[in-house]
């Protein structure tokens, strides 16, 4: 490996929370952990492969930040005595479960660049985030999908709380799915900077701690700065209110952290009225959901086994496998479960069909002395939506079905206008009249086309040119 020549070290900028964001490191950059193993940097930030064997895909991540930094250094910590892969593949063998939402941790340590000192850690790479793919679907995910995720999410934490920790910071950017195969219909629960053991002794409000984690899903504990399990919980239940009805009450005031929190409180006082009231349309096991955590006490350990079951009788209800792809773009037409998301079903879904008004119109019989005859019995047939309507001529004694769908131009051919008597009348203020239909351009203006003979595209908008006609 060639040596890379002495660069002047950059002044590194801090980020909002007073951390130093860390330099980019070169590709090629051998990285020595603890146990000596050597670990080389890709060509995209953040991606490795290990030194002796070098795979093109880079199958491993890297985390790195200044060694003064702090988040790494706990999450770090974290994988070293948590989440190692005997532990986690001991609970996973008693849980009976196959993949666990737990990033597997390879190694860490220290590394020189530019004489600044670093703090690395290499786990295994994931694949896209959450919340990105939430963005990209117009800020929703299916229903069945969002129930999916939450099983999984609730087993990590299981992990995670038997560990006697809590994470902390759940959200959509830290949930990323598998790119393993086997994998891929897997979310992990990643960066566990806020990572810390939870209280069970005296519930005691701390201001250093306060508002941690992401003010939008930052539980009514942490903005006390007390970290509990059922805050963990509390924080899962806001993220998957917002993949089902897109946005959250508070998104707007995330700038006022005090305001924020006095919403979640009054949420969660009496989550029904509050649903009621600002999720209308929320499925009924979201309510079941915080009606239950909402009862759990600071230093209860949650029912995991009951809010699963909670979902997977939702998901039962749908129809859906528990397990299987996650689906996470949302098709209006074509998704079946977006139908009940109000708890109905597709027999209960009425159908919407058009109603077309009665028109009165007035029918002068030529042939007779002039009169004025009602006629509420024609109707006028249904119009195709995007199509110009037809507009009935005057003085016409007789109109049939077919009469009705002839255009303009096969309406003369066949004697209807020719051959029926027109009184000609000249409008008030026939100038200002004149002016203003010639430049106003309206549906009314496009010709009417009888099905299967269309010309003209639907939505096309054709000026109309009017000529004077003399009528015998």
């Amino acid at each position: 490996m060639s040596k890379l020549k002495p660069q002047k070290p950059v002044k590194r900028q801090k980020n909002a929370n007073g951390y130093s964001f860390p330099e980019r490191l070169p590709e090629g950059e051998v990285l020595r952990d603890s146990a000596k193993k050597e670990w080389v940097l890709g060509p995209p930030i953040g991606k490795a492969s290990e030194n002796k064997q070098i795979d093109p895909t880079f199958p491993y991540a890297v985390k790195i930040e200044p060694h003064e930094n702090g988040p790494l250094f706990m999450e770090k910590n974290f994988y070293i005595k948590i989440a190692n892969r005997i532990d986690v593949e001991s609970w996973k063998q008693s849980k009976k479960t196959k993949v666990l939402g737990i990033p597997t941790y390879y190694g860490s340590g220290t590394h020189n660049y530019n004489n600044q000192k670093y703090r690395f850690m290499v786990i295994e790479r994931y694949g896209k985030d959450l919340w990105s793919m939430f963005l990209n679907n117009q800020r929703k995910f299916p229903p069945a999908t969002v129930y999916k995720c939450a099983l999984q999410i609730i087993d990590a934490l299981n992990y995670i709380h038997d560990k006697d920790y809590i994470h902390g910071d759940i959200k959509g950017a830290n949930l990323l799915l598998g790119i393993k195969s086997g994998t891929e219909n897997n979310v992990f629960l990643v960066d566990f900077g806020l990572a810390c053991k939870y209280t069970t002794k005296e519930f005691k409000r701390d201001p250093k701690q306060a508002h941690n984690g992401t003010i939008e899903y930052t539980s009514c504990d942490w903005h006390q700065g007390v970290p509990t399990r059922r805050g963990d919980f509390e924080i899962l239940g806001y993220n998957l209110l917002q993949w089902l009805c897109s946005t959250l009450p508070w998104e707007k005031d995330i700038k006022n952290k005090e305001k924020v929190y006095d919403k979640k409180k009054e949420f969660m006082a009496n989550p029904k009225d509050y649903m009621d009231k600002h999720f209308p349309n929320a499925p009924k096991v979201m309510y079941e959901f915080f009606d239950y955590i909402s009862k759990v006490k600071y230093n209860d350990c949650p029912n995991y086994k009951y809010c699963k079951d909670l979902f997977t009788k939702e998901l039962k209800r749908l129809k859906a496998p528990v397990s299987g792809n996650l689906e996470f773009s949302v098709n209006t037409k074509k998704h079946k479960l977006m139908q009940i998301v109000n708890n109905e079903s597709d027999e209960d879904i009425p159908i919407k069909k058009r109603k077309t008004p009665v028109k009165k119109r007035v029918v002068r019989n030529t042939t007779k002395k002039q009169e004025s005859v009602e006629v509420a019995d024609i109707k006028t047939p249904e119009r195709i939506p995007g199509t110009p309507a037809f507009e009935t001529p005057k003085n016409i004694s007789v109109l049939s079905d077919e009469d009705i769908f002839l255009t303009p131009d096969e309406f003369n051919k066949s004697s209807g206008l020719k051959n029926t008597p027109m009184k000609k009348e000249t409008p008030k203020k026939t100038n200002k009249l004149r002016k203003s239909v010639e430049f106003k351009v309206s549906w009314k203006d496009a010709p009417t086309v009888k099905a299967g003979l269309r010309e003209n595209k639907a939505g096309v908008y054709i000026k109309k040119t009017v000529t004077k006609k003399k009528y015998t």
